[in-house]
């Protein structure tokens, strides 16, 4: 999972990706935010599962 997330933020045509990740799968997404610094992540338990938020530190698309 991890290595699919960082090809969504490397190629993120957005400024907000939100993903639901299995409890396991959380800290590959967790060291994500250690290689993608211009990306703000937050996590939220839901369940089993992990709702994993990452935000454009410096917003490219979705400019109002």
């Amino acid at each position: 999972m991890g290595l699919e997330v960082g090809w969504y933020l490397r190629f993120a045509k957005t400024d907000r990706i939100e993903a639901l990740v299995s409890a396991k799968g959380a800290e590959q997404v967790r060291h994500e935010g250690h290689i993608f610094t211009d990306w703000s992540f937050a996590f939220e338990e839901v369940g089993d599962h992990v709702r994993a938020v990452m935000t454009r530190n410096k917003p490219l698309f979705d400019k109002d």
